[in-house]
């Protein structure tokens, strides 16, 4: 019984090892796995600049408006309060047109105050026709005495004064149209050597010439005020002379009461003082233009001689823009440059710097700019402009991102058949878009960037 569970034992053993094998033989070895290559990413390529050839332009863009060249600024001669503006800024003025006033009311109190005292007054002088009157010898006197001072003031005019301020200004505005003259023809030799020495002492003058002009013109309008201020004092003297004959006259017929005539008198120049202040209390247009400026509303506080509206001529038309003292100093009068209304290039046209600030105290700050815009430009317009302030023409030049920089040293990397090589590099006028290279590369040179 035990052999025959070992012959079966064994007999199983053999079919199972034909079943693992039916040609008899060892099991087939399993093929190798096969390996998938990876990729390489290309390297990537640096940007290239070639050295080119041209102009390297530093231009100073800034933008103004298209307005009238002649503006007038009003402002108050006294302190108030705005009662109302009848304009706003675009409107077709008249002269003479009210274009702002205060709030008068207490004027007009004062004023109907001061009638009721000339009213009392003349009342007085009618009542009081018995008593209290000068003789007529001391009237004589008087008489006299106001002839002597009507004289006096005669005498002391001031016309000499306003005769010499009058020459002195006229000799100011020769002087400027020759320095004006001067620094044309300067500017229009910039070939000629020494031409930029020429242009600067050009300029100088012509800057002088117009402070100059601006110190005669303040002499000439003092002077002139000092004029008509002693024309009223004549005339004053020569009421009292008429105010003496009348006295005299009425004395001489029994009528006289020159206190009472004093006390009209005094009451009709207060009359006359308070209707001063409503007509200085009233801004009212000098010509017929354009409203450019009105900085005021009902009900503002205003400082006498605060400019608060500004009108000018409807023609001629500039570019009036408001620049830092700085900027502005490194234009110069004469410098060409392009203009064009904003965001519309098709429009340029050259233009020329007219007008500077001579100082930085100068009242007038803005800087003028002359062009021919009319056909496209409407009032009011924002006008871009350029005005190239240095020129390196025909230079050799690359962009700034091409430009290397590492502690005292300026470089850049170009490309040659041996691989990239670094070379120090000299630059000169450099603007946002391009450097000029005064040495180190040559026109056609590859730079790779950093």
């Amino acid at each position: 019984m035990p052999f025959v569970k070992l012959v079966f034992i064994l007999l199983l053993m053999v079919i199972a090892g034909c079943a693992a094998d039916p040609q008899g033989g060892a099991p087939p070895a399993q093929d190798a796995p096969t390996s998938t290559p990876i990729p390489t990413a290309p390297a990537v390529a640096r940007p290239t600049y070639v050295v080119q050839r041209g102009d390297v332009q530093e231009i100073l863009e800034f933008s103004g408006r298209w307005l009238p060249r002649d503006q007038a600024s009003l402002a108050f001669e006294i302190g108030g309060t705005v009662r109302q503006v009848t304009v706003r800024r675009g409107d077709t003025v008249t002269a003479g047109q009210l274009l702002a006033d205060y709030e008068i009311t207490d004027l007009e109190d004062q004023l109907a105050s001061a009638q009721l005292e000339l009213e009392t007054a003349l009342a007085n002088l009618n009542a009081n026709t018995e008593g209290g009157v000068q003789s007529v010898e001391d009237l004589e006197v008087q008489l006299a005495n106001a002839r002597l001072s009507l004289e006096r003031t005669r005498m002391g005019s001031p016309w000499q004064q306003l005769e010499q301020a009058r020459v002195a200004l006229a000799q100011a505005e020769q002087d400027l149209e020759n320095a004006q003259r001067n620094y044309d023809e300067a500017i229009s030799r910039p070939e000629e050597p020494g031409s930029a020495q020429t242009v600067d002492a050009a300029y100088e003058a012509l800057q002088d010439a117009r402070a100059g002009l601006r110190n005669a013109e303040m002499s000439y309008f003092s002077s002139a005020a000092n004029f008509n201020s002693y024309q009223l004092q004549i005339a004053e003297a020569e009421n009292a002379v008429i105010s003496a004959e009348i006295a005299l006259a009425r004395a001489r017929s029994g009528s006289a009461n020159p206190e009472g005539e004093a006390a009209v008198r005094s009451a009709q120049l207060n009359i006359d003082q308070i209707r001063a202040d409503i007509a200085r209390s009233s801004l009212y247009s000098p010509i017929d233009g354009v409203v450019l400026e009105v900085n005021i509303q009902p009900g503002d506080q205003v400082e006498p001689f605060t400019t608060v509206i500004v009108v000018g001529l409807p023609e001629p038309h500039e570019i009036i823009a408001s620049l830092a003292f700085g900027d502005a100093q490194r234009l110069s009068v004469g410098l060409v440059g392009t203009c064009n209304v904003l965001n519309r290039p098709e429009t340029a046209v050259q233009c020329i710097v007219r007008q500077l600030p001579l100082s930085a105290r100068d009242a007038d700050q803005t800087t003028r700019i002359a062009a021919s815009l009319e056909d496209v430009a409407t009032d009011g317009a924002v006008i871009e402009v350029q005005m190239p302030l240095q020129v390196r023409e025909d230079v050799l030049w690359l962009p700034p991102v091409a430009i290397r920089t590492f502690q005292n040293r300026t470089f850049v990397v170009l490309q040659t058949p041996d691989g990239p090589r670094s070379v120090d590099v000299q630059i000169g006028l450099q603007t946002d878009e391009r450097v000029e290279i005064v040495s180190g590369v040559n026109e056609g040179d590859v730079v790779e960037a950093p």
